[in-house]
């Protein structure tokens, strides 16, 4: 049997469930068929890599001296502080330039700052090694705010402020304003600003055009505000990066007002507090790197999406021994929220936490084709805060499944095409906040000693086409507090 309450109304068509804008994006990152990895995907080493001719600076490890030179092999900087010498290099290189680090193990005692577009490129698996808290840092700069001329609408690519000076195409913007995105959490969640990142196309006068239209409407009657930003795009690729303690205050790679950027092929380990994190950025992909020991108390991420970040791609990579594997946060000192996170064909597994966790402050998620698990079955795979999610054709297995989480109202969730094993309620609406849709639907679910799906509040939802085998049984949808749905060929042992 189906144990429905009598609020629900089971009705034969509901309307076509809301279609955010973020969806058409989606649409042209189409999932593919079920994953299901038997083992983590390797780290691709550095050590085949071939250096290339556009190589600017070098820094090389001969005897007890570390060196950097440039082009013409002239000396920019040599001695014996490894964090000295490769920020040399950076700083001597043109914007845009290369910075090769050959082979050899180097202790990192201060961050190594890029503050222009610049790559650092691994030959041969070099190794930073640090005991201080953060190993690579890459950021651009605010370098203006500004009021609005008038209130611009949702939808709309057109910006109008009081004075455009500096702003640049290319250059990225925040709009925000003192709305609060998440005004039903009962925590601190609530006093979130609704805010977002655009990429600038054009500029004429004091109006702005941006690449994307706006997903909300502004006010200047609600404090509306504009931040300038001048971006520098940064590639990290080849490198193994050595935290000192998985549970310390550490993070491997930061980045921040960054454009266009790319972490690719890096081993971290140990960076306690954070392997990787995005925090204000447009347009970053994160591929093929392997992320292991990321679980300080409280924080312990693989890949930690921040603020008003768009666009971050995480591909192909392997996560695991992380308290959360991937995860997306706001600060309230910051404005603004995440928007298009795509997390594909990835190894994930978490230790002490949810395995991709996203708390309520995230405008939409994408998941898809990748193998999540927990390597303890005790928490959740998909911990889901934002908005409007899409989970589709992943293989998740050992754990509980996907749920929303805290208290939010959102637009939509959509868990399609998945293969479910072993896995304790496989979709759980919980009993806080609310949706307007939610979709369950061609999923195979096995040995699974818990439900199938458990909707609370939802104003609309759709049970169908799903493949249920476990201890539930008869019972293995339920639906609470929901005036509309659809429940249909489905397949219960």
């Amino acid at each position: 049997m189906i144990c429905i309450t009598p609020k629900v109304l089971l009705i034969v068509c509901v309307g076509a469930l809301l279609a955010l804008g973020q969806a058409a994006a989606a649409a042209a990152v189409a999932p593919n068929e079920t994953v299901n990895a038997t083992s983590p995907v390797a780290w691709n080493d550095s050590s085949n890599i071939v250096p290339e001719t556009n190589a600017t600076a070098t820094v090389s490890i001969v005897g007890d001296e570390i060196i950097a030179r440039n082009a013409a092999g002239e000396v920019i900087e040599s001695g014996s502080s490894a964090s000295a010498v490769i920020q040399a290099a950076v700083d001597a290189v043109p914007a845009g330039g290369v910075v090769e680090i050959q082979q050899g193990t180097y202790t990192i005692s201060d961050s190594v700052l890029a503050e222009k577009s610049v790559t650092l490129r691994g030959i041969g698996n070099p190794a930073l090694k640090s005991g201080d808290s953060l190993i690579i840092s890459a950021t651009g700069s605010q370098f203006d705010e500004v009021r609005l001329a008038a209130d611009p609408g949702a939808g709309t690519r057109t910006i109008s402020v009081a004075d455009a000076s500096g702003l640049e195409a290319g250059d990225l913007i925040i709009i925000y304003d003192d709305t609060q995105w998440n005004p039903w959490d009962a925590g601190w969640y609530r006093d979130v600003t609704t805010g977002e990142m655009h990429l600038v196309e054009s500029v004429s006068g004091t109006t702005i055009t941006v690449k994307d239209p706006l997903l909300h409407g502004y006010s200047s009657s609600k404090n509306a505000r504009v931040q300038f930003i001048r971006p520098v795009s940064v590639t990290v690729e080849g490198v193994e990066i050595i935290g000192g303690d998985n549970k310390g205050g550490y993070t491997g790679i930061s980045l921040r007002y960054t454009v266009d950027s790319v972490v690719k092929n890096c081993h971290i380990e140990n960076a306690g507090n954070r392997g990787i994190m995005v925090m204000d950025c447009y347009e970053t992909l994160i591929t093929q790197n392997t992320i292991e020991g990321s679980e300080k108390k409280g924080y312990g991420y693989g890949v930690d999406v921040h603020q008003t970040s768009a666009y971050t791609r995480i591909i192909d990579n392997h996560i695991e021994r992380c308290r959360h594997a991937i995860t997306h946060v706001s600060y309230i000192a910051y404005p603004g929220v995440q928007r298009e996170t795509y997390i594909e064909d990835n190894y994930l597994s978490a230790t002490v936490s949810h395995t991709v966790d996203a708390h309520p402050c995230a405008e939409s998620m994408y998941i898809y084709n990748n193998e999540i698990t927990h390597a303890h079955a005790n928490k959740y795979l998909i911990n889901n805060g934002a908005r409007y999610c899409e989970v589709k054709g992943n293989y998740l297995h050992d754990g509980y499944g996907a749920r929303k989480r805290q208290d939010s109202k959102q637009d939509s969730y959509i868990i399609s095409g998945n293969t479910f094993e072993n896995v304790k309620d496989c979709a759980d609406s919980t009993g806080r906040g609310s949706f307007e849709s939610f979709e369950f639907t061609d999923n195979v679910c096995k040995d699974c000693p818990g439900a199938m799906v458990i909707i609370k509040n939802a104003e609309s939802f759709k049970v169908s086409g799903n493949a249920y085998d476990g201890a539930k049984g008869a019972d293995a949808i339920s639906a609470t507090g929901s005036s509309n749905g659809i429940v249909e060929g489905n397949s219960i042992n």
